[in-house]
């Protein structure tokens, strides 16, 4: 997945989410409240550039911050544990990590602002297969799977990801446009960067994008 020039990815990382509407949450539906105020479950979604999704975890509540779903998941800890071998690209959302590389808030280098522009165009690969799978299942955009229950609504997300599989593995085409994400919260910057990510991330910078 050298996209850009950006060395060792091996997939794209994002949550996207889901609304719920008319679901019956009980007593702690706070928690499905999100940043942008409306009910929802957040889905993280991994892809690689051939658009199959590699990851899906449809089960968090839409307050839950993209960074604790990662780092719960079973993806987060292979790749913690040197299961998995390369690199994530996560927007601001995330904590760097060796593993994930993350964009400079504010890039002070022309070599930073370079890593920046490759890290972009590389990870505009997930949020293009979040408006390819709410395009082709559009119960996933709007308001949302009709069903009652939040344990539905995941069972109908996840469901849906490995049909989206299916189809890409049966050439089926996908419509031309796609639905932007407009559902879906701006990230929220998590904290506690790793010390070893910001070492791996000046590495790259300094191996493939100081010429540029």
């Amino acid at each position: 997945m050298a996209i850009q020039g950006f060395p060792r990815v091996v997939g794209a990382i994002d949550g996207t989410h889901i609304r719920l509407t008319n679901v019956a949450l009980g007593p702690t539906e706070y928690v499905y409240v999100n940043r942008k105020g409306f009910y929802s479950i957040n889905v993280q979604l991994v892809c690689d550039a051939k658009y199959p999704i590699l990851n899906v975890v449809a089960r968090w509540p839409g307050s839950t911050h993209d960074s604790r779903i990662l780092q719960e998941s079973r993806l987060g800890h292979a790749f913690r544990d040197g299961q998995l071998q390369g690199i994530l690209l996560g927007d601001s959302g995330y904590a760097l990590k060796p593993w994930l590389m993350t964009p400079f808030l504010i890039p002070q280098t022309p070599a930073e602002q370079a890593y920046n522009s490759a890290h972009r165009t590389t990870r505009a690969l997930i949020e293009h297969l979040n408006g390819l799978l709410k395009n082709k299942f559009l119960c996933l955009g709007g308001t949302g799977p009709r069903v009652r229950t939040a344990e539905k609504v995941c069972d109908i997300i996840t469901a849906c990801c490995v049909l989206f599989n299916i189809s890409k593995d049966d050439h089926i085409q996908e419509p031309y446009n796609h639905m932007p994400d407009d559902d879906n919260p701006a990230p929220e910057a998590a904290a506690d960067d790793d010390v070893h990510g910001t070492a791996v991330r000046n590495d790259i910078i300094r191996n493939f994008f100081t010429q540029v």
